[in-house]
């Protein structure tokens, strides 16, 4: 597209080109958009595209554009690859690496540890964020009604982030019929501001301005009568005027192009001006010609000579007819068909029959010539629902590294190999059914593993290893959707019926170790399970049965409170696990079990540094198993006083958990903790609505499974704030107290809640419930093996029990050391209500004021207020009404962290490059990069630069 030369305005395309060429100067000048172009077939659509885009270079606008076809529904990111290549990316490092990922199997072992789709997609993203830092740039789709779901998932983001980059998307579609996906991928595009150009039918009037431009003359009335058989569609149209003038049956006068002879011997359809053109073939060339259309638009001739069993040589009689007659060009090294409408009128002038059988041959010959095996498995679903043996063996041997790059081709093609397993081959029906729950794991189609496993039960499975594959399949999902207890019911099961082979027996009873702990909390049985399972590990050399092996131990060491040893479990589960993207979701969470370590050791620079670190690891780029690090540094955020930066990692997880499909070992979910804390933060800044909307969001996820609770904390939080705002303290604590109920294993940390907890009860004069939070305090800090957190909280709660401001202070002083702004200024405020009542105003106030600097650098408005409520009875007054207004809009109301973004924007660097800069997540950067828009109240990255030089120069630099 960007090498070809400009062309006239297409007949009746005048307004769609000039609105295409509206929106390239708007795209050169910064600003992104989304069109999308319609019509039927024929109707113009990609030539009206080419010219209304055919500026664009000139302009300086890079253009990336490709045509899909009814074969790339099946491939992955084919397409978008296909347009980064005519973008010039292919020789690129980045390029290389998304086309690995695609191409090659697993390395190790691990079936289902990640997904290379979405970690190249993933990089696709960042790629075409790079490009826009270079140059505006103009991506194009040509029939993306036959485009993969894949690349629909990155054009729908992109369309989103189209605000932020010097983007113009351009998708070219049919009218229809449309497929669920692409009619998805529609309303959704249309519903933001995007642009629609329709390229309708011609009406008698252009179609005699394309009989003018075509003879130079215009359509007599007769000639406009018979083209109006076209339906006004340009590509039948033209096709039409064409054979007239071929046949000498269009008289050109002197002022008009008339139609010539007797009607009766006019062509009665249009399919009469196609047998027209492919009357030139020999019925040898025809036949020919019906087999290579079943390749597709392109094909080779060395692959056509071997479906067809002859020589090249003996095909260029037929080839060259085809030349001459329009029918075929040159596409490179390949054959292409110089029509869509010519093609499918060759194939389907073939008996159904017959292309069966050849889509059969043409498989066979593919996988021969080393074929990539998803262009195989696409010919083997053309041949039909019968399966004969090669088509199961090669199926079945080749379907793990089919699941990896066309997942749902494979799971069509399997599911048709499950079926007749018992009569192809018996003994290879276990093969099959393993290598189904594998295509549908890879598609995040869990409950149709759980179904085939549950199908197959290990005591009846011939084959050891598959047995135990699938076990390990089942357990693993049912404890990642919060079933811990069935999914240890099940190992236990696994170990009690014949022994899996070692290998797996290792991986099982790790994972064993790890459902004791959620299902029933039993840490000793977690700790047996654990050891037991490194010991079988080292006698088989499974780096992976270790990792989950040292995974538990971590996980039993921190429900024991004993940091240290949690955190040398973590770097033996890191040291133990074999490097590799299959490996992704247990490598994010060895990470995160590091750097929660980390954070409960009270090391928070460092628990930062990891989980920065880890999300810049190229195993997890992309992964759904990088949420619980981004959420794991939210949390380390808010603790740390950023809680900006907070709001934009949770939303960016909130983001990935709606488009991506996937589960965490922990069965953690994300969207509690991410609606608990936007509660909880909203709560204190006094953004009520903000705090509703997310606390109804968060009331309605179910916290009973263990890892779920975990994660409530905040929501808990927020509604116990919540009721407090309203008026009813006493519904505030009845909320809390739930942290007292500690569950047997549980890893959550109550003790940065419970000074809270007493200061409600003692306002209520519950001094029971005061103590019995006192009580869980002094015993969190007894486990607390290296002094930390717990041990700084139950200097809290004993100072707010006893009434002595002292203690209070000797946990403010902490809170301070290690940078725990929140806690401090919570500490702050207590003393110096401690201090008031014993008529010490200065040391009161000083606490006081130190707490609302904190309070007010968090922008907790609830919190300050109720600190001058709490101090007013005592005269302690903070000697200002009120805390400094922030701004909602204009440069004053941007964040720090949105301030060296946007200096960063106005440098020219694209998101990718500002993520690494400020050791954000890509996502984060988006999300800050959207704020930075809607507070400014800008358009473009244009804006925001435009909006820094403007304040660079008047002083008030970004910091």
């Amino acid at each position: 597209m960007g090498s070809r030369s400009p062309e006239a305005v297409p007949v009746g395309r005048s307004a769609q080109v000039a609105a295409l060429q509206a929106l390239v100067r708007e795209v050169a000048g910064g600003q992104g958009r989304v069109v999308w172009v319609e019509g039927e077939p024929g109707a113009g659509k990609s030539t009206l595209a080419a010219v209304g885009l055919a500026e664009a270079a000139e302009r300086g606008c890079r253009t990336a554009c490709a045509a899909a076809d009814e074969f790339s529904t099946r491939h992955p990111l084919r397409v978008l690859l296909a347009c980064l290549a005519a973008a010039g990316t292919s020789g690129t490092e980045q390029y290389a690496e998304i086309v690995r990922l695609l191409r090659d199997g697993p390395a190790g072992s691990m079936p289902g540890g990640v997904d290379p789709v979405l970690a190249a997609l993933e990089r696709v993203r960042v790629l075409i964020d790079n490009l826009c830092a270079d140059s505006p740039l103009i991506l194009m789709i040509d029939d993306i009604q036959w485009a993969d779901e894949a690349s629909m998932i990155v054009w729908h983001r992109l369309a989103q982030a189209v605000d932020q980059l010097p983007l113009l998307l351009v998708a070219v579609s049919r009218t229809a019929p449309r497929r669920p996906a692409v009619a998805r991928l529609r309303q959704s595009v249309l519903a933001t501001d995007a642009v629609l150009i329709q390229a309708g039918p011609l009406s008698g009037e252009q179609l005699s301005d394309l009989v003018l431009r075509m003879t130079g003359a215009p359509a007599g009335p007769r000639l406009r009568a018979f083209l109006q058989q076209t339906s006004g569609n340009p590509r039948y149209a033209r096709e039409l005027i064409t054979t007239l003038l071929g046949s000498e049956r269009i008289e050109l006068g002197p002022d008009l192009a008339e139609l010539e002879g007797p009607d009766a011997g006019l062509p009665e359809s249009l399919a009469a001006v196609l047998r027209r053109q492919l009357s030139p073939l020999s019925p040898p060339a025809r036949e020919m010609l019906g087999v290579a259309a079943l390749f597709g638009m392109e094909f080779s001739v060395a692959d056509l000579a071997a479906v067809l069993e002859k020589p090249p040589s003996a095909l260029l009689t037929g080839l060259r007819q085809a030349s001459a007659a329009a029918v075929l060009h040159e596409s490179g090294e390949l054959l292409g068909f110089c029509s869509p409408v010519i093609r499918e009128t060759l194939r389907d002038s073939l008996p159904p029959a017959l292309r069966s059988a050849l889509h059969r041959r043409l498989a066979g010959v593919l996988a021969e010539s080393g074929a990539p095996p998803e262009q195989v498995a696409q010919h083997l679903l053309s041949a039909g629902s019968a399966i004969d043996r090669w088509t199961f063996e090669w199926s079945t041997d080749h379907a793990l590294l089919l699941a990896r790059r066309a997942p749902d081709t494979a799971v069509d093609l399997l599911q048709r190999v499950v079926d007749q397993a018992w009569e192809v081959d018996s003994s290879r029906y276990e093969t099959a059914m393993l290598a189904l729950a594998r295509a549908y794991f890879t598609l995040g189609r869990h409950d149709s593993v759980e179904r085939l496993a549950r199908e197959m039960p290990t005591a009846r499975t011939k084959d050891a290893d598959i047995g135990a594959e699938m076990r390990w399949f089942l357990a693993l999902l049912l404890h990642g959707s919060g079933r811990g207890d069935q999914a240890h019911a099940v190992l236990a099961q696994t170990q009690g019926a014949s022994p899996p082979p070692p290998k797996w027996q290792a991986r099982l009873r790790a994972l064993s170790a790890i459902t004791a702990r959620t299902s029933s909390g039993d840490l000793g049985d977690a700790e047996t399970g654990a050891r037991e399972a490194l010991a079988l590990a080292a006698t088989v050399d499974d780096g992976l049965a270790a990792s989950f092996a040292y995974c538990s131990l971590w996980a039993v060491e921190t429900a024991r409170r004993d940091h240290q040893k949690a955190l040398a479990a973590a770097d033996n589960a890191l040291a133990a696990l074999p490097f590799g993207d299959e490996y992704a979701e247990l490598c994010a969470w060895a990470f995160e079990g590091r750097a929660t370590a980390l954070q409960n050791l009270d090391r928070l620079p460092e628990a930062d540094s990891v989980r920065r670190d880890a999300l810049e690891d190229k195993r997890l780029i992309g992964h759904p198993g990088s949420a619980v690090l981004h959420t794991g540094l939210a949390v380390q955020d808010i603790w740390a006083g950023r809680w900006d930066d907070a709001l934009a990692s949770l939303a960016a997880v909130s983001e990935q958990a709606r488009t991506d499909a996937s589960f965490s070992l922990r069965g953690q979910n994300p969207e509690i903790l991410h609606h608990g804390a936007t509660a909880f933060i909203a709560g204190h800044r006094d953004d009520r609505e903000t705090a509703r909307r997310h606390l109804e969001a968060g009331l309605l996820l179910s916290t009973a499974a263990l890892p779920d609770w975990e994660s409530s904390d905040f929501l808990l939080a927020a509604q116990a704030l919540e009721a407090e705002r309203g008026g009813a303290p006493d519904r505030a604590l009845a909320v809390l107290t739930r942290l007292l109920e500690i569950r047997p294993g549980q890893l959550l940390l109550p003790h940065p809640w419970l000074p809270t907890v007493i200061r409600l009860a003692l306002d209520l004069g519950d001094t029971t419930t005061a103590r019995e939070a006192s009580d869980v305090s002094k015993s969190e800090a007894l486990r607390e093996k290296t002094p930390a957190g717990a041990t700084a909280a139950a200097a809290h709660c004993r100072g707010l029990l006893e009434a002595d401001p002292a203690l209070v202070l000797q946990a403010a002083d902490h809170y301070e050391a290690v940078g725990r702004p929140f806690e401090q200024a919570q500490a702050l405020e207590d003393a110096a209500v401690l201090t008031a009542r014993q008529h010490r105003e200065t040391e009161s106030r000083q606490a006081l004021m130190k707490a609302a600097d904190l309070y007010d650098g968090l922008g907790a408005l609830w919190d300050l207020r109720r600190a001058d409520t709490r101090l007013r009875p005592y005269s302690i007054r903070r000697g200002v009404r009120g805390p400094r207004p922030r701004a909602s809009f204009g440069w004053q109301a941007l964040t720090p962290t949105e301030l060296k973004v946007a200096a960063l924007v106005a440098e020219g660097k694209s998101n990718p490059q500002v993520a690494e800069d400020l050791f954000l997540s890509r996502r984060t950067v988006q999300t800050h990069v959207s704020h930075i828009l809607a507070k400014l109240g800008v358009r473009s990255r244009v804006g925001i630069a435009t909006e820094a030089l403007r304040h660079t120069s008047a002083g008030t630099p970004p910091e």
